[in-house]
């Protein structure tokens, strides 16, 4: 019951954090200064994008803008200065200006007054923002600007073409959208499941519930050494290995239901709770596939705990910190991609990452068992080896 309520808290923890991460609003407080052509679409250009939240203040000054940004009342503060649309047009008058032979055509535009300022836009940043929101609102801030200077371009061409050829050039509608971009998962239409907080809260703290059984495990293995227990068994026809697949085998099912247990939960529970449903896609023999590994390789661990330990308090204090450790560089409290380079690479060291991962496979990835089979062999491979060792350091197996 214990890790199901863990289930439950860590998904509704993380789930503000998996929101974030779908890209919400931003909230964005701009002023702007230029009543002209760039000012106006820059301001509804941001007004229109589903990532920000713009509130307009014409009224404030630029301290009060940086004030309110500096006091976390907005993640970004937007100053667009005067006369923004007009420096634009010289600055695009003067590169044409150029491009022609002076001797040849004169001076294709009045340069009387003509200022040669540069355009500004002033962006302030509340100092908790991450770099990659920074870097969104800057991309979409050129974005929009490029469209204006192009709409800027056309017209200050069009004028040139009418008063030099007397050709009068057609309204446009416009050079956006020459480039579409089609975006898909790299899974194709084979998977439409969208990553969110259950989809990786779930799996992962299953699988970290299916590998806390090495404390118990390892705890009866000791319980039945100190008490003689273990001796009596060895007294009876038969072989160690045997006794031991025993108990593995009990373990085992005891941890079996409790994966099913917990992704039940994720199906039928977390959506009562106003969270998304769990998503296992279509490949049930592949999932059954993995978890069977999984938790061959908690049991083998729990097994190898058991023997190596000298007291209970040991095979627990072990048992419990080493757990925590796999989990904590696995992925399961914090999903690899919000890793550093170095810390996914550590990850892989991890059996519970290698759980995780072909249960992503499955979930997210629509993979079929073929592909899941390096991180199947990674278990079962870890499972034998704990054997192994269990086996030698036990005395039940010589070499």
């Amino acid at each position: 019951v214990m890790p199901v309520f863990l289930v439950l808290v860590m998904t509704l923890l993380q789930d503000s954090t998996f929101k974030q991460l779908e890209e919400k609003s931003l909230s964005v407080l701009i002023i702007n200064h230029d009543a002209d052509t760039f000012g106006i679409n820059i301001v509804e250009g941001l007004d229109e994008s589903d990532l920000f939240d713009v509130v307009l203040e014409n009224s404030l000054s630029k301290a009060q803008l940086v004030e309110k940004v500096e006091r976390g009342d907005f993640l970004v503060g937007i100053l667009i200065n005067k006369n923004s649309t007009r420096r634009i047009e010289n600055s695009i008058k003067r590169k044409i200006q150029s491009q022609f032979p002076q001797e040849e055509v004169g001076s294709l535009f009045e340069t009387d007054g003509m200022s040669e300022e540069t355009a500004k836009i002033e962006v302030f940043f509340d100092p908790v923002l991450k770099s990659s929101y920074k870097q969104s609102i800057l991309g979409a801030l050129r974005q929009y600007s490029a469209m204006v200077e192009a709409k800027l371009m056309f017209e200050i061409y069009s004028g040139l073409f009418d008063d030099l050829l007397e050709i009068e050039l057609k309204p446009s509608e416009g050079f956006a959208d020459l480039v579409i971009f089609d975006e898909k998962y790299a899974s194709g239409e084979r998977n439409k499941i969208i990553p969110n907080s259950v989809q990786h809260n779930v799996p992962a703290w299953t699988i970290f519930a299916m590998f806390f059984i090495v404390i118990p495990l390892a705890s009866n293995i000791i319980k039945e050494r100190n008490s003689g227990v273990s001796a009596r068994l060895r007294t009876i026809p038969g072989s160690g290995f045997e006794v031991v697949m025993g108990k593995a085998m009990t373990y085992f099912l005891v941890g079996f239901v409790q994966a099913v247990l917990m992704l039940l939960i994720g199906l039928w529970l977390l959506p009562v709770l106003g969270l998304p449903a769990l998503q296992i896609g279509g490949n049930a023999f592949a999932l059954f596939m993995v978890t069977v590994a999984i938790i061959l390789a908690a049991t083998s661990y729990g097994i190898v705990i058991g023997t190596l330990a000298k007291s209970e308090q040991q095979s627990s204090i072990f048992g419990s910190i080493s757990v925590v450790i796999l989990a904590a560089i696995g992925g399961i409290w914090v999903p690899g991609f919000m890793m550093s380079d170095l810390m996914v690479k550590v990850s892989r060291l991890s059996p519970l990452n290698w759980g995780l991962d072909a249960y992503y496979g499955i979930f997210l990835r629509s993979s079929g068992l073929t592909d899941l089979l390096p991180n199947i062999a990674l278990l079962i491979g870890f499972a034998i080896v704990c054997l192994l060792v269990s086996f030698v350091f036990s005395g039940k197996l010589k070499i």
